[in-house]
């Protein structure tokens, strides 16, 4: 089962030492079979087929054709992603936008090199017997939502005209039992995850993407510290782990449904059935696909997307960010012949 980015936002930002201590070896000081250069890459939650085009690309060698040896460390709940960067846990991690900016407002030297998701996954999910299809649809409705990403659903609100007087928020956790009981009419969730799982088991519902409604933070960054773009070895190492990474995401996007089998015989412990990995294998190609990506590459941002995360942080109350967070210089130097990796 995937597990919501939205929670993952409320830790990711946490430079708490408390939360990175023990969670990753750094791992560079140690020695690599065949010379190839170790890395850790730390996830931005616990495995599943979100990070399908990753698993490809070690399963078939890329990573290791380019001369690296990659741990991937698993996120979760209490795993503080941008933090462990900081420490030196990892040479990158998988964000989101405004936590980087939020960590950055502490002093964590972050920047934003690439972007999986070309729309923000987050969705108000809502039974198909009473869809709730626009943001004026959420007048005078019950929407779940965990109390810490009520203010992303307030900015959302702001930005379509409406305020939070307009609807009953209802804190709940991540659980859909609280939508089929009919306890809210709408719940705070992901567009590749709980919408997936209510399919398995028959249940109709449907999505409103509050990126289609100009809702639209910057998801599943590739994150490091500005630092490793001005160290040549670290550059290095990152220049040729997203060319890696890039490679195994096209391979997904041609197969997703190897990449969720893959999934399943890699972590079999994990908690997760075939099917919904093989529904939740299509549905992110609709996030993380876009014309941008196929005019410039998988992972690409746009000025206009930085602008309008700039304008969302503004709503968010986020302070000191400006487009020095995104850093393209990467992105062009794998892409420089073309989209192609």
């Amino acid at each position: 089962m995937y597990s919501p980015i939205l929670t993952r936002r409320t830790v990711l930002g946490a430079l708490s030492a408390a939360t990175v201590v023990g969670l990753v070896g750094c791992g560079r000081d140690a020695a690599a079979p065949g010379g190839l250069d170790p890395v850790v890459y730390q996830l931005s939650w616990t495995h599943s087929v979100q990070f399908g085009g990753t698993y490809l690309a070690k399963q078939r060698g890329i990573f290791e054709e380019q001369g690296l040896d990659v741990e991937f460390a698993a996120g979760g709940p209490n795993v503080a992603g941008d933090a462990n960067t900081v420490s030196g846990g990892s040479l990158v991690n998988i964000s989101v936008a405004d936590g980087v900016a939020r960590a950055n407002q502490e002093g964590a030297g972050l920047v934003i090199i690439g972007a999986q998701c070309q729309k923000f996954p987050g969705t108000i999910l809502s039974l198909a017997d009473a869809p709730l299809k626009t943001p004026q649809d959420l007048v005078d409705k019950r929407i779940g939502v965990a109390g810490a990403d009520t203010p992303g659903l307030d900015a959302f609100l702001t930005t379509n005209g409406l305020s939070a007087a307009d609807v009953e928020f209802v804190p709940s956790q991540y659980d859909p039992a609280v939508l089929t009981a009919h306890q809210v009419d709408g719940l705070f969730c992901f567009y590749n995850d709980l919408p997936v799982a209510l399919a398995v088991q028959g249940v109709e519902g449907h999505s409103m993407l509050l990126a289609d409604f100009g809702y639209n933070p910057m998801s599943q960054t590739y994150t490091v510290l500005r630092s490793s773009l001005e160290d040549e070895e670290k550059r290095s190492q990152l220049v040729r782990l997203l060319r890696a990474d890039f490679r195994g995401w096209q391979l997904y996007r041609e197969d997703p449904q190897a990449a969720a089998e893959l999934t399943m015989e890699t972590y079999p412990d994990a908690g997760l059935d075939l099917e919904t990995q093989r529904k939740q294998a299509d549905v992110q190609l609709d996030l993380m696909f876009s014309d941008l990506t196929d005019e410039h590459g998988f992972g690409w941002f746009s000025d206009e997307q930085v602008a309008d995360n700039l304008a969302l942080f503004e709503l968010l109350g986020i302070e000191g960010a400006d487009a020095g967070l995104w850093d393209r210089s990467i992105l062009e130097e794998i892409y420089g012949d073309g989209p192609e990796a």
